[in-house]
């Protein structure tokens, strides 16, 4: 699927680059010896819990692979090396619910953000809010926040998800498709529909994706649905994207990629939930960090946290150097609210003990998207975040970053109880 050649496009570096077949390629640049800061401007979510999937019987699951497990590895980690990864990562991306299935439901949203446009590209199998759900209506939508309030919205509907599941893996409705292999270093998009077109290589920083783990269960948000975010830190600043109106935009965005699935009607699992995606880059490394929050129609309230670094070592980044989950020993959450986040890495020589601090102002969504039943998700980023990181013996100002989110909420429902607090 890849090779790396010397890098034949760039004038600015030496770094490799991924050539994909197809006339295709992905570039590689790396931040060293300079300092980039990032200010981050945060999000207030509606997070809500992940909940296992049902066993009903009109439902034809596939195996849930990483879904359902009472335990995950490694998620823990303060070495300064990465010691290992766990398998069979690529393979927790494909679908969880089976197309020839009688109900059930299941979606994949890639966002990105840029000064001047929010994407959300959603393939989705059947309906997430209907009870007569049918896996085999398969719907891709594109959606296109525009900096100056312009919204542009797009789909095709009425069709199968077609799959291939050896890598390199992928997913299609109609001819707009996301490819990717066991790495999970690259994340492939090419669009074609109504007009519009689009070829776009997503890079996951990280290497690795991140599952909630509501009530000690692997995948769980609330009961009875899964999720995970199998990129959680990405760039997708390869390709472009060309609207029916002729404007071709080149794409230099920072992404997250989200799966969910369900047997039964999202509104039925969770009243509300969210997902903030705070990132932050220093002229030696780079963190990620994921807070997950959900309610569950029962009024359970979950939590989930994740936290990443990566560090610049000789031509690139080593994933992992430190890292940490919500079932890990290692990684506190002492405060989260509207307009700041404080994480605790307790024990932790590599950090010299000191905090990881987001501080940030609380955005209005940039798009919203109403589902059949009612149920809103909003989209959130920011671009104004101020931090305070350990690297060395000493507190890091990371300056300037991004934020990427989003929530959901049922309709009729308050959410209370499943924002940042």
């Amino acid at each position: 699927m890849k090779h790396e050649t010397p890098c034949p496009m760039c004038n600015q570096c030496s770094q490799p680059y991924i050539s994909h077949g197809n006339n295709r390629t992905s570039h590689i640049h790396v931040f060293q010896n300079s300092r980039v800061h990032f200010r981050i401007k945060m999000l207030a979510f509606l997070l809500v819990p992940v909940l296992a999937i049902s066993s009903a019987a009109s439902a034809h699951l596939v195996p849930l692979d990483i879904f359902g497990r009472a335990a995950i590895s490694p998620y823990n980690n303060c070495s300064g090396t990465l010691t290992s990864r766990p398998t069979g990562v690529a393979t927790d991306t494909l679908p969880k619910i089976s197309s020839s299935g009688s109900s059930g439901w299941e979606r994949w949203d890639l966002t990105l953000y840029q000064t001047g446009v929010l994407l959300n590209l959603r393939w989705v199998q059947g309906d997430p809010a209907s009870h007569a759900s049918k896996p085999s209506n398969g719907t891709f939508e594109l959606s296109a926040a525009f900096d100056n309030g312009t919204v542009y919205e797009t789909r095709l509907t009425g069709q199968n998800l077609t799959v291939s599941g050896s890598s390199p893996y992928s997913i299609s409705i109609g001819q707009n498709t996301l490819t990717w292999d066991d790495s999970q270093a690259w994340f492939n998009t090419s669009l074609n529909l109504n007009g519009l077109t689009a070829s776009i290589a997503t890079e996951s920083i990280m290497l690795d994706s991140f599952s909630p783990y509501a009530g000690g269960v692997v995948g769980q948000l609330t009961k009875g649905l899964f999720s995970d975010i199998p990129v959680t830190r990405g760039r997708s600043n390869i390709g472009s994207i060309q609207f029916p109106w002729g404007e071709k935009v080149p794409l230099l965005a920072r992404s997250i990629l989200s799966h969910m699935f369900a047997t039964k009607p999202v509104q039925t699992l969770a009243v509300s939930y969210g997902v903030l995606n705070l990132r932050s880059v220093g002229s030696q490394f780079t963190d990620s960090f994921i807070y997950e929050n959900s309610r569950a129609t029962d009024t359970s309230v979950y939590n989930a946290f994740y936290l990443g670094r990566a560090e610049s070592r000789n031509s690139g980044f080593e994933p992992y150097t430190i890292y940490a989950g919500t079932n890990s020993d290692l990684l506190s959450v002492s405060q989260i609210n509207t307009t700041s986040t404080e994480a605790q890495l307790s024990g932790c020589s590599h950090t010299n003990f000191v905090p990881f601090t987001w501080n940030y102002t609380l955005p209005s969504p940039a798009l919203e998207l109403t589902d059949s039943a009612g149920g809103i998700t909003k989209f959130f980023i920011s671009s104004a975040v101020s931090t305070l990181e350990p690297f060395g013996t000493d507190p890091v100002q990371v300056e300037t970053g991004t934020a990427l989110g989003y929530t959901y909420q049922a309709a009729g429902s308050s959410g209370e109880g499943s924002r940042f607090r």
